[in-house]
């Protein structure tokens, strides 16, 4: 749905499709293999690839990051130049988020009445959704997280933009580099670092930072103007860097270099991002509609995709072909494919229209001019 305060920009419902289809994925795919050919991929035993192609399909958490980076990168295509008025702000980001969001948690609340409590429910319900006190509603729940971390940017993007207008980005450079040092410095207390990148704001602040920093250059210097064929090197630099992490050890590793990693994901996902969107101009109709499409509905498919996967599981509701000679693996792979993604985007589809729709479209322009002086309230009056 076209924003009130951006040029819509239609690479970047792309890789939103990308990222939440590459998910529902990884999620799939590994969990009904571990039903038939357990324990599968777990943190204790990861698998290694000799395949950089195949190295996403295990090392999938990186697209989270990539979500981070389109936070950051489109929110300064709205508020570079020009100064946010807060309260629209967060009015926009809570219709955006909160009608589906909210809604799914007293849903897990109705399921699992067992599991609530005041507190969890006014931690889920805030910025603390990413914290042990937040309600446990799993497997309702186990995208929440993330949304926690989006509210948490949604906090302090106004307050960076205006620093970014101000100071130029050097403070955000600086604050980049201080987020690094508290990881390092995280880590040699506690000799754990994962949990902390993964989970995290000093995990995930440098994506959102880099997506911010970068979208103020596509601005001054048109880098999406580049020649498509440069999404192929950020589709290798994508491929290549997952390659890697999956070689040193992949996601469960805990060392020190760990604590740069959030640093070298975000890297390659803006460098991914802008190529991506370079080459998605030239992208026939009849690709760029469908991705289009399923862009849109990339929300409601990350909240809604693991709940339908493990009642599949609980309950069988899956083909096993493996008296018909087909491997765990391949069983697993087609029905993800057959099954988990459609009834995904089935159920998707109906949360996007009945639930997202209509409440993104109270959304109202919060971005003004800031010399706009005393006639910037008839502007916000009349926009919204």
């Amino acid at each position: 749905m076209r924003s009130k305060n951006i040029p819509y920009i239609e690479g970047i419902d792309h890789i939103r499709a990308f990222a939440s289809l590459m998910v529902v994925f990884h999620h799939g795919l590994w969990t009904f293999h571990r039903k038939w050919d357990p324990p599968g991929l777990v943190e204790d035993n990861w698998f290694r690839t000799d395949n950089p192609l195949f190295s996403i399909v295990i090392e999938t958490h990186i697209v989270v990051t990539m979500f981070f980076v389109l936070s950051g990168f489109v929110f300064i295509l709205a508020g570079e130049g020009r100064e946010i008025h807060y309260g629209r702000f967060l009015k926009n980001r809570a219709l955006r988020v909160l009608p589906l969001y909210w809604g799914l948690i007293f849903y897990g609340m109705a399921v699992f009445p067992e599991r609530v409590n005041f507190v969890g429910l006014l931690s889920s319900m805030t910025i603390l959704g990413n914290s042990l006190a937040a309600l446990n509603l799993w497997p309702i729940s186990v995208a929440f997280w993330t949304v926690a971390i989006e509210l948490q940017f949604y906090l302090i993007f106004p307050f960076l933009n205006r620093i970014l207008n101000r100071d130029g980005p050097r403070p955000l450079w600086i604050l980049l580099a201080f987020v690094v040092v508290l990881r390092l410095v995280g880590f040699f207390m506690t000799r754990s670092i994962r949990d902390m990148n993964y989970w995290h704001l000093p995990g995930r602040l440098d994506a959102f930072l880099l997506g911010m920093l970068v979208a103020r250059s596509v601005r001054r210097r048109r880098l999406l103007e580049i020649h498509p064929a440069w999404g192929i090197a950020g589709a290798a630099l994508l491929f290549g860097t997952t390659f890697t992490l999956n070689r040193l050890g992949g996601y469960p590793v805990q060392a020190w270099w760990k604590a740069l990693w959030p640093t070298v994901e975000a890297f390659v996902c803006t460098f991914f991002v802008i190529t991506y969107i370079a080459a998605s101009r030239v992208f026939p109709k009849v690709v760029a509609r469908p991705l289009r499409a399923l862009g849109e509905l990339s929300f409601s498919t990350y909240l809604v995709h693991f709940m339908l996967l493990q009642v599949m599981f609980d309950h069988d509701f899956l083909w096993d072909l493996r008296a018909h000679g087909w491997s765990a693996f391949e069983t697993a792979l087609l029905n993800t494919l057959l099954v988990l993604m459609p009834a995904t985007l089935f159920v998707s589809t109906l949360a996007y229209f009945s639930v997202e729709a209509p409440f993104m479209r109270m959304r109202v322009k919060y971005v003004y001019v800031p010399d706009e002086g005393q006639g910037r309230r008839g502007t916000e009056d009349r926009d919204g």
